[in-house]
C-alpha cells in the first residue's frame, strides 16, 4: 500500500508544481534561477521532445498503456514480495506517469518548466524527474541481480 500513495504524493507533488507554474508565469516565459537552471514555462503536446506532438490519441494511448503497464507491474512486485528498491523505483515511474497522464487529459498537453542549460537537454517537470529517478533505481536493482 504505501508504494501505491507514493506514487500518489508523487503525481499530486507534480500536479501541484505545474498548477503553480501555470498561475504564477505565462507560457514561454523564462526565469534564471542559477547560472545554468532556469524555470521556462512551456507547453509539451508530444511525448519526450515532442515525440508525436501532432498526434494526441497515439500521444494519450501510448501514454495510457505505459502507465497501466507499469502499475500492473508494481502490482506484481507488492505480490511476490520483491525488494523495496525495485518497489520503490517503479512506485516513483507509476506516479510520474500519472501525473503527466492527468495533465495530458484535463488540458491536451503537459506543462514543463524545468530546464538546465546543458547541451541540447529538453525542459522537463517533476513527473519527468520522479520517472527518471524511478528507472534509475529499477535497473540499477537489475544489474545488482546480475552480478
Amino acid at each position: 500500500m504505501r508504494y501505491f500513495l507514493l506514487s500518489v504524493f508523487t503525481a499530486v507533488l507534480d500536479l501541484t508544481s505545474k498548477e503553480v507554474v501555470k498561475n504564477k508565469m505565462p507560457v514561454g516565459q523564462k526565469k534564471q534561477i542559477s547560472k545554468k537552471v532556469f524555470l521556462w514555462h512551456i507547453k509539451n503536446k508530444g511525448l519526450a521532445y515532442n515525440k508525436f506532438e501532432n498526434d494526441e490519441r497515439k500521444v494519450l494511448a501510448v501514454s495510457s498503456l505505459a502507465v497501466g503497464a507499469v502499475g500492473a507491474y508494481l502490482f506484481s512486485l507488492i505480490h511476490r514480495n520483491a525488494g523495496a528498491l525495485e518497489k520503490t523505483g517503479s512506485a516513483l515511474l507509476l506516479g510520474g506517469g500519472i501525473g503527466n497522464l492527468v495533465d495530458r487529459i484535463k488540458n491536451k498537453n503537459v506543462t514543463d518548466f524545468i530546464y538546465v542549460d546543458f547541451k541540447k537537454a529538453p525542459i522537463f517537470n517533476v513527473a519527468d524527474i520522479a520517472a527518471l529517478f524511478g528507472g534509475i533505481l529499477v535497473v540499477f536493482k537489475a544489474m545488482i541481480d546480475e552480478i
